[in-house]
């Protein structure tokens, strides 16, 4: 008989995963610490490795099936070993910052700077975006590397998910990081020469449909928005504010050395006003079930962040206590671990109010989507400059639509309303945000 591997508990609580991807074949050679497969819970994402060497004998779980914790996952042959089916040694699993996003024990390459200005460093994308249909392998350019698929591949699990969204092939990739470790930068780069690449057919030709299973961190994200949706009256406000003095304030900040986008400023105007007695129960969680509403003493800002695995809420705790400097330091540290997977799972729940950002995709407005059992998310758009009457004259000033859901079964029109003039009030006026600061 094979020898047995069974899924090890990799949590406190957890009693069963999601097997997200398969990373060996039936027949596959694998060595000790081989990837075998990714698997994500509700309180982390790992890729599991092999403990053993020996040969794949048989895979007893397809991708997206729930495995719980102590079922057989993967039978191996072992190489030179008996085949005693004797308790798997507990595997070394490697826990990711998001749910979303597995992780390896491989250190992940250094993150680009992300974008600032408009483009603040958490913005996030719509959560019903499509992957990108892959490529026809023999549209592939032939110039590539051997296709050594039993030679391991160096690469984050965030490099690694990007590619299987291109239809990406690591195996003919050549890595520019260090010890040749594939970046996100490779893999982009791959996916437009095999875009650029003729085919020698018909430019009309047809393709061919690709059909992806609904698994993972993307099913999660459904299945989230769908509750929110059916849980939540959503009703949304919009208003247009003027950002001139904080894009002002913003520039002085930069020019002496201090990297920052607007989201800190507004999560500091965000903070303020839900400190105050009128708005508690825009910090608020809600247990219809239990009927019940706990208004929350602490206020935690979770901040949309997106990833190349999907849409992620990372949490920032205590955003009223903290001083200004503090915020813009541990907002960008936080918004480069929720894109590279190195944030503890503990870092995606908690929070008592959401805050999400198209940045310079934001268009004029939208209608975010209510996070989980909070009653109000505020989502941000780009700025640009417009021409607007100020006394009675036409001037040009840096303005930005911001768009807020409710819960309208705990949050009245008129308080909702109110919410927003009150944050665009010390958005607009810096002097009254400092007060607060103060």
């Amino acid at each position: 008989m094979a020898w047995e591997f069974k899924l090890p508990d990799i949590g406190e609580g957890v009693v069963e995963g999601e097997l997200v991807k398969w990373l060996v074949e039936d027949g596959a050679a694998v060595e000790e610490d081989t990837p075998l497969f990714e698997v994500l819970t509700d309180k982390v994402s790992a890729v599991i490795p092999s403990p053993k060497k020996g040969t794949i004998a048989k895979r007893h779980f397809e991708e997206g099936d729930m495995v719980p914790v102590g079922a057989v996952v993967v039978s191996i042959d072992v190489a030179g070993g008996s085949a005693a089916a004797a308790e798997p040694e507990p595997a070394k699993v490697a826990e990711s910052a998001a749910p979303s996003q597995p992780t390896t024990a491989q250190p992940t390459p250094t993150a680009a700077q992300p974008e600032q200005a408009e483009s603040n460093p958490a913005e996030s994308q719509p959560a019903t975006s499509k992957p990108a249909a892959s490529k026809p392998a023999s549209s592939r350019p032939a110039a590539a590397k051997p296709a050594a698929h039993d030679a391991p591949v160096r690469a984050a699990p965030a490099t690694r998910k990007l590619a299987r969204t291109l239809g990406v092939d690591l195996h003919q990739v050549t890595g520019s990081g260090d010890h040749g470790r594939i970046t996100q930068a490779d893999v982009r780069a791959w996916a437009e020469r095999v875009a650029d690449t003729p085919t020698g057919g018909p430019s009309l030709a047809s393709r061919a449909d690709e059909t992806v299973k609904l698994i993972g961190l993307r099913r999660r994200i459904s299945d989230n928005m769908r509750a929110s949706k059916d849980t939540h009256a959503h009703f949304t406000y919009v208003e247009e504010i003027d950002f001139t003095e904080i894009v002002a304030m913003k520039d002085a900040l930069r020019a002496a050395g201090v990297k920052t986008t607007f989201l800190p400023f507004v999560m500091k105007a965000v903070a303020a006003v839900l400190r105050r007695p009128e708005y508690k129960l825009l910090n608020a969680w809600v247990d219809y079930d239990a009927g019940t509403i706990v208004a929350k003493g602490d206020i935690h800002l979770g901040i949309a962040a997106a990833t190349d695995a999907g849409l992620v809420v990372p949490v920032i705790e205590h955003v009223d206590r903290k001083p200004m400097r503090q915020l813009v330091d541990e907002l960008n540290a936080t918004a480069e671990g929720a894109r590279e997977g190195t944030l503890a799972a503990g870092r995606y729940s908690g929070s008592t109010f959401t805050i999400t950002s198209l940045g310079k995709l934001g268009g004029m407005f939208a209608t975010p989507v209510i996070n989980g059992a909070e009653t109000g998310i505020l989502g941000l758009h780009k700025i640009e400059k417009r021409p607007v009457v100020v006394g009675d004259e036409i001037v040009i000033r840096q303005r930005m639509y911001m768009s807020c859901s409710f819960d309208h079964r705990i949050v009245d029109g008129h308080v909702g309303a109110a919410f927003v003039q009150d944050v665009r009030a010390l958005l607009e006026t810096p002097a009254l945000l400092l007060a607060e600061l103060a």
